[in-house]
């Protein structure tokens, strides 16, 4: 390794530690607001089935007990499918309202979980450098021929090399590791909605 001295400041740059690198951001599309007024519609909608689907039934057995012809059945039935199709439309509407919002909740605490996590190693990185007088090298160029590239830190990569054991997961680890399995199951739940529409 290299130290930064008057002779190789404009070969190895410093970074500024305090400016975060990468910052990701999310957008919302959905409020917390909307999100609910779905779920309260859901649940009518989900009433107002069973009701139709009730009527639909009962014109059904009126028909097979002789109180109504085939052509009457069909005749009165027609409102009631009607509104049933509006109602499944509805429902998958306001199930994807409610399946986005969840998803950009989940995005949203990955985000930040990722920002939080990518801060600290930064201002780690940044306290080691200090410690160590060593300045970031500039970043090696693609056309960089590979027995070059070989040749930049061996040390460093041969120890990286000889660590074969996994650390233990932190617990910012565990919990993406959470997020992104419910992210799983709600792609998923989107995925059946797909399929059933």
């Amino acid at each position: 390794m290299r130290r930064g001295n008057n002779n190789t400041e404009k070969e190895f740059p410093i970074v500024p530690e305090s400016t975060p690198i990468l910052p990701l951001t999310g957008e919302r599309t959905v409020t917390s607001f909307d999100a609910q007024k779905s779920k309260n519609e859901l649940r009518m909608l989900d009433v107002e089935q069973e009701i139709l689907s009730f009527g639909i039934r009962r014109l059904y057995e009126a028909q097979a007990e002789g109180k109504l012809s085939d052509k009457e059945r069909e005749m009165l039935s027609q409102g009631y499918t009607k509104r049933m199709r509006e109602i499944k439309n509805s429902i998958n509407e306001n199930e994807s309202v409610v399946a986005l919002h969840e998803l950009e909740s989940m995005q949203e605490n990955l985000i930040k979980l990722f920002n939080d996590r990518f801060d600290e190693i930064n201002q780690k990185i940044g306290g080691l450098r200090t410690n160590l007088d060593i300045k970031p090298k500039v970043k090696i160029p693609k056309s960089a021929t590979p027995s070059s590239e070989k040749s930049i830190e061996p040390e460093i990569i041969s120890k990286k090399s000889k660590k074969s054991t996994k650390p233990k997961k932190t617990e910012a680890e565990e919990r993406i590791d959470q997020i992104r399995s419910e992210v799983e199951k709600v792609l998923e739940r989107l995925g059946q909605m797909e399929t059933e529409a």
